[in-house]
């Protein structure tokens, strides 16, 4: 009989894989890379291009006159534009948070892929089990039927014994084919998450948990430094940042330009010199005013984001750890019931018919209730591990 916390291993020829390496595998996809780090790349090009310096100017102007007493007058000249705001800066400062709230973002969503790839493995593991299991019972009843047909030709059964064993066959073998159709699938599931040009895996590792989740306080703890909010909160300086270099409005832009300058006065010859000058701009009208809006409402949106999700996590966490730390321990329980006496009673039922004691329906009872109990502990162990991996989504606490 099978059981649910031992190491489950897959007897096919093909890889093998442990959780961690299904994790790994699903986390290096290139696809999912370059999802990630190209919408960090994107935000980080903004906010350089935010924060860039303008170019300086270099000019030449020529202003000439004819006639007796014409003139030519060359100006040569470089002009470059100061902010006296530091508006720049702190757009620059602002696409820096927000590249880095992009990185936040890859990392949750880094989370996500990690819990889907747990959940596909021991979807598989379980699959897995529950095959060997109902092969477990298929040769059970074949030996079962091999023994009524010795019977059955020395006379000692009768046929009715012999096609009601064939019967229970036929059950074994309808439900060993739909779990290993099951199985299929569920192995399709995870090798489309690590990549087609993995093969279809076999998976190795424990299907029940073996401890209990860490208590609430450390899992709070864990969960309010969760990748989203950390994002959310570079959202908001980001969105502040930008508040401030639009609230800055009435610091003008300076303009400083010098150069050389030359006059050809014709018969009384050439002179030069130098050029000096400087303008500021006038900021009567606040032309940042809708930019000024835009970044308040990006603030206080993610504001109430991260608001809305921290209520969430904390009402969500002590639900979800409940429900772990019961559904673990209630399937350690039974497994640790049934193991023993299911055993017992296939035993006590093989002996006593072969001795004409009990009756073959005694047999066939005892064989069903063990692979009974056999596939209700996977399914305890089963459900046990979906609610170890949702409290580990929530906190983060477990996966890379």
């Amino acid at each position: 009989m099978f059981a649910a916390s031992a190491e489950a291993r897959e007897s096919e020829p093909g890889p093998v894989l442990t959780e961690s390496e299904a994790v790994a595998r699903a986390l290096r996809r290139a696809p999912l890379r370059d999802t990630l780090e190209g919408d960090v790349t994107a935000e980080q090009g903004r906010g350089r291009a935010a924060g860039a310096h303008p170019n300086p100017q270099l000019a030449f102007t020529r202003e000439q006159t004819f006639g007796a007493s014409g003139s030519r007058e060359d100006y040569l000249s470089l002009a470059q534009t100061f902010d006296l705001g530091a508006r720049r800066a702190l757009q620059g400062e602002a696409g820096e948070a927000r590249a880095r709230a992009a990185r936040r973002e890859g990392e949750a969503a880094g989370l996500s892929v990690a819990a889907e790839a747990r959940l596909r493995f021991h979807e598989v593991l379980y699959r897995q089990a529950r095959v060997r299991t109902l092969e477990g019972w298929g040769e059970r009843i074949e030996q079962a039927l091999t023994f009524v047909t010795r019977r059955e030709q020395r006379g000692d059964a009768a046929t009715y014994d012999r096609r009601r064993v064939e019967r229970e066959r036929a059950v074994a073998t309808g439900r060993l084919e739909t779990e290993q159709a099951a199985l299929e699938r569920a192995r399709a599931r995870l090798q489309a998450l690590l990549g087609a040009d993995v093969p279809a895996p076999g998976v190795t590792g424990t299907l029940l948990p073996e401890t209990d989740p860490a208590e609430l306080p450390a899992l709070r703890a864990s969960s309010g430094s969760r990748p989203e909010l950390l994002a959310l909160d570079l959202r908001i300086e980001a969105a502040t940042l930008e508040h401030r270099a639009a609230s800055r409005w009435w610091a003008p832009d300076l303009l400083l330009e010098g150069g050389w300058k030359g006059v050809d006065l014709g018969s009384q010859g050439r002179t030069d010199g130098f050029l000096l000058g400087a303008s500021l701009s006038l900021p009567l009208w606040d032309r940042s005013s809708g930019l000024a809006h835009i970044a308040e409402g990006e603030a206080r949106a993610a504001r109430g984001r991260r608001a809305l999700l921290e209520s969430e996590l904390d009402g969500e966490l002590a639900g979800a750890r409940a429900e772990a730390v019961r559904l673990r321990r209630a399937a350690a329980e039974f497994h640790e019931r049934t193991t023993e006496v299911s055993s017992e009673l296939v035993r006590i039922a093989s002996a006593g018919y072969a001795g004409g004691e009990l009756g073959l329906l005694e047999l066939l009872d005892a064989c069903r209730g063990a692979t009974d109990d056999s596939l209700t502990a996977l399914d305890m162990a089963h459900a046990a591990r979906r609610a170890r991996i949702e409290l580990d989504r929530l906190t983060g606490v477990g996966l890379p």
